[in-house]
């Protein structure tokens, strides 16, 4: 059996540790009978959903994520969740956006190097914009075809906080007047948000898939080498195939042992060609 179909197999007896791990698999099962009912339950009345069903503080990321894995499934209560969960995130906006906080980070607080009025959305509420849940959450507007004037700063964010040689780092890119080292994960996160945009066509965008491709060119972390696959091949990068294989080896030799949210990825990632989470499926 090929290793996706392994993948598809495990994920349907699986049980889900929190959103992420029900989200992705939910998506990867997209095609084979997954119902969405858990992923609803688990919505907080706010409209968004955290990290862990009913603990913790609700989490742009994880509502981000929670959309994209619902688009498929149009029923009336996946819509209404979704109306919800975008009316919450439309309201969330990093601190920066503040013009107290603006003030505070031009004229006083200079340790990081980054541009105050380009804000995305924090990991959780009352905090400041990072990369992972601006560009997850870029995502779901796009998947969802809901326009926002939201998108326009959240893409200059994450231009302005693009690492200098390529890349993207959790947050800012120089910290104290040090250059932070990008991460795979984030920086094949921003890459697919910026994908469909014309910004795709900037330099530091295709520094940065090199950057995937040459980080992940020896790695054995099926997470990271999922989202730079689907990052890649979103662009048509050169680098692919080559990670392609390497995930399908790294997966299989620990099937039984990896959590949901590595095998719903990797499932999409293995996808011909691979899904790329912008798009719209039915």
């Amino acid at each position: 059996m090929a290793i996706r179909s392994q993948i598809l197999e495990r994920l349907k007896t699986a049980s889900n540790q929190g959103t992420e791990d029900a989200a992705l698999a939910l998506l990867a099962l997209r095609h084979s009978g997954a119902d969405p009912t858990a992923l609803l339950r688990a919505q907080h009345r706010s409209g968004a959903w955290g990290e862990i069903p009913s603990i913790g503080p609700p989490s742009a990321f994880h509502t981000a994520l929670a959309l994209l894995a619902l688009r498929p499934f149009q029923y009336s209560s996946v819509r209404t969740a979704a109306d919800g969960a975008f009316k919450w995130l439309s309201d969330l906006r990093g601190r920066e956006s503040h013009w107290l906080w603006q003030w505070k980070f031009r004229l006083f607080d200079r340790q990081v190097r980054f541009d105050p009025s380009k804000y995305g959305w924090p990991w959780v509420p009352g905090t400041v914009s990072w990369v992972a849940p601006t560009a997850l959450a870029i995502l779901a507007f796009r998947a969802w075809r809901r326009e926002s004037p939201r998108i326009a700063p959240a893409v200059d964010m994450l231009l302005d906080r693009a690492c200098p040689q390529g890349g993207w780092n959790a947050g800012n890119s120089v910290v104290f007047g040090v250059e932070l080292d990008p991460h795979p994960d984030f920086t094949a996160m921003a890459a697919l948000a910026l994908h469909d945009s014309i910004h795709g066509r900037e330099k530091i965008v295709h520094r940065s898939l090199d950057y995937l491709a040459t980080r992940l060119n020896t790695s054995c972390s099926p997470y990271s080498l999922a989202w730079a696959l689907i990052a890649l091949s979103a662009y048509g990068h050169r680098g692919s195939g080559h990670l392609r294989g390497q995930l399908a080896v790294g997966t299989a030799s620990r099937l039984t042992a990896l959590p949901n949210r590595v095998l719903g990825i990797a499932a999409l990632a293995l996808e011909q060609p691979p899904f790329t989470l912008g798009e719209i499926s039915q």
